[in-house]
This record gives C-alpha cells, sequence and structure tokens, in this order.
C-alpha cells in the first residue's frame, strides 16, 4: 500500500509568499494535498476540519500572529508539525527563536534578493529534508495505528553524505584525563534542545563552552540572548578577539567560522570569526571549529554531538579523537533529526550516546572530574 497523502498548509498573509511555497513544495512532486490561506485564525479552522501534517507558518502576521498561531497549534493539534517562515530583520529573529522554543520544528528566511530562481533554488534545498522528515514521522505515526505506509518514491532523497573513512583504531588515543573545553555541534531542532541543556548546566561550570548552531545571521545573537536569561552560566554571541574563559558559553555568529586562536603572548585562547567558505554547506560549521579546538587543545577535549540535518561534525570529531578526545552523541529517540550523531555513532567515533534530559548531568560529571589549566 502507498503511504497516504501528506497535508500541507501554508500560512501567510502576503499572497506572492503563499504562491513561491505553494511552488516549492509542489516541485518536489509528492503525493500531497496543499492548501493555503492568508492568516492564523483560518488556519486553526482549517486545522480543526482535518488532520494537517504539516503547517508553514509565517513569523509576522496582523490579526493573529505567527507565536500566537503556534502557541494554539501545539495545544490543539500536537501531532502537526510546524516549520515557521521568517523575515531577516532582528525582530523577526527574536520571534522566530521564542517560535523554536514553542516547539516548532524548524524555520525557514524568506527569499531576498532580485535572482528569484536562486531563491526558489535555496528554499528547495532547505525545505525538501524538512518535508522528507515530516513525512517519515507521519508515516511512522500510521505504521503504529497498523496501517501499512511507506514514502512516497517520488520525493528525492536528499544526497547521503559520502562514507566515512574508518574509525581510527582506538589504542593510540587513550581518553582525556582533564577536560579544558567543551565543543558542541548541533542544527535542527537545535535551539530547543540546547534550551534544555544549556540551562541545566552548574553555575561553576570549570570549562568553556564552544558552541556551532546552524543559523544565518541575527538568528544566533537572538538565541544566545534567549539561552542567556534562563541559564546559569553566561551565554553570549562570540566576538571577533575575545578570551575564551572558564565557565561561559560562546555561540558562533551567523555567517561566520568560528575558530581558536593564541594570545600575543601565547597563554591564552582566543575568538577567531572568519568568512572562509563554507563546509558542509554550512557557515559556521562545526567541522571548521572542532579541527581548530584539536589543534588548540589537543586531546583535553569533551565534544557534544547533537540533533541535526546532514554530516557536519564527523571530520571534526576525527580530528580530535586522534588527540584522545571523549565524544557524547545524543541519543536517537531524543533527536528531532537523528542525522549529524548517527554519522559520528555509525563511524565509530562516539564513546557514549546520552539521551538528551541527562546530558547535562553527564557533562558535568565529566567535566567536574578534571580540572582546568
Amino acid at each position: 500500500m502507498s503511504s497516504p497523502k501528506l497535508r500541507i498548509l501554508i500560512v501567510d498573509d502576503t499572497a506572492v509568499y503563499r504562491r513561491i511555497l505553494t511552488e516549492v513544495v509542489e516541485s518536489f512532486q509528492l503525493d500531497c494535498e496543499v492548501a493555503a490561506c492568508p492568516s492564523g485564525r483560518l488556519a486553526l479552522n482549517r486545522l480543526d476540519q482535518g488532520e494537517t501534517d504539516l503547517v508553514l507558518l509565517d513569523v509576522e502576521m496582523p490579526d493573529m500572529s505567527g507565536l500566537e498561531t503556534l502557541r494554539l497549534i501545539r495545544s490543539l493539534h500536537p501531532a502537526t508539525s510546524v516549520i515557521m517562515i521568517s523575515g531577516t530583520t532582528s525582530a523577526a529573529a527574536a520571534y522566530t527563536v521564542e517560535a523554536l522554543a514553542l516547539g516548532a520544528l524548524e524555520f525557514v528566511s524568506k527569499p531576498e534578493g532580485a535572482d528569484a530562481e536562486a531563491s526558489r533554488a535555496g528554499l528547495k534545498d532547505i525545505l525538501r529534508p524538512l518535508v522528507r522528515h515530516v513525512q517519515t514521522r507521519a508515516n511512522l505515526r500510521v505504521a503504529a495505528s497498523g496501517i501499512p505506509a511507506r514514502e512516497d518514491p517520488r520525493i528525492p532523497a536528499p544526497p547521503a553524505p559520502p562514507p566515512p573513512p574508518p574509525a581510527p583504531p582506538r589504542r593510540h588515543a587513550p581518553g582525556p584525563t582533564r577536560f579544558d573545553v567543551l565543543g558542541i555541534g548541533v542544527s535542527t531542532g537545535g535551539p530547543n534542545a540546547l534550551g534544555e541543556l544549556i540551562p541545566a548546566l552548574p553555575a561553576n561550570l570549570r570549562v568553556p563552552v564552544l558552541i556551532v548552531q546552524h543559523m544565518p545571521p541575527l538568528f544566533t545573537a537572538s538565541l544566545a540572548e534567549h539561552l542567556n536569561r534562563n541559564s546559569r552560566v553566561p551565554v553570549h554571541e562570540a566576538v571577533e578577539g575575545e578570551p575564551v574563559l572558564p565557565g561561559k558559553v560562546y555561540i558562533a555568529p551567523g555567517g561566520k567560522h568560528m575558530v581558536l586562536r593564541r594570545s600575543r603572548d601565547g597563554d591564552q585562547a582566543i575568538i577567531g570569526l572568519n568568512e572562509n567558505p563554507p563546509e558542509n554547506s554550512c557557515r559556521p560549521s562545526v567541522d571548521v571549529l572542532f579541527r581548530s579546538m584539536a589543534a588548540h587543545y589537543g586531546g583535553n577535549i569533551l565534544a557534544v554531538v547533537m540533533t541535526g540535518m546532514g554530516s557536519d561534525g564527523c571530520e571534526g570529531v576525527r580530528a580530535m579523537k586522534r588527540a584522545g578526545c571523549h565524544c557524547l552523541t545524543q541519543s536517537e529517540e531524543t533527536c528531532v533529526v537523528y542525522g549529524m550523531p548517527m554519522v559520528v555513532d555509525e563511524a565509530g567515533l562516539s564513546d557514549e550516546r546520552v539521551p538528551l534530559p541527562l546530558l547535562a548531568s553527564r557533562i558535568s560529571s565529566l567535566v567536574g572530574a578534571g580540572r582546568t589549566s
């Protein structure tokens, strides 16, 4: 039996964006039903009339905002996935981060620029794997109800990452006797996961925390502000040239790679930011940060790879493992998308697979057992 139709609702007060998003979704050639409406109230009425698998929801709308609509969707229709469609202003970024904390699956920036075809192509690249993920979740729900389902073969799968080379033998890389730094790589589902992890870290955390969360400019600053308001450790977007200090959390700015450099006297790690080409189609890239951490800290690193699509972070973990780092991956059942951790797990580079609710306590026990240099 073929998979059931995927039901998608596009909600935006601007007709042009409703049309663009409809065309993008229909280009996937899914067996789906696509509807559109201009307001949150109308969207809720549609959801009340029948199940919907996915809502593409504008963040900023008159009458009822995207946030208000999202709250009601999460309350009244918890099985419906929501992807926020956001502008690129600082206000939109703040609203979007709040929406992610409320349970939105992901966000997509509205296309801008004169090249309409390039904008549509960018939207397709971002939305295709997200829609496929929602389709898989919908099929799992149907399968759990006893109705057989399978993925629609007409939606092309995102290209699989190249198979990693064999994991290095562990015999040459004993585990660290202390930890000097914590590095975290995360993508899809990350804001919510970080919103659970970072506030649970202790105020007397004895190592610095360096985070790459795949997000565009403005959004990482809003994420840092959101986390800082709710955490016992200070959190901020990283700044070029600032010292890397224990007990502080640094988030790589959207659109820039974050690396580590030496201070002029050579005794202090400092933040370096650059706009070198993206890696794994990402800037910031987890691999870039992790390689830099390996060069600066050797093996005294605790690495954490969390929920996200793709393979960014795997090669960086491999570089750190050569020096003997300890690596935790978020367990599959607690990931929104088990992609980045899966690649690390399958490469044999993870030392422990830890459920998200236990991750903060495991980190605290490991770094608390060592000492900072």
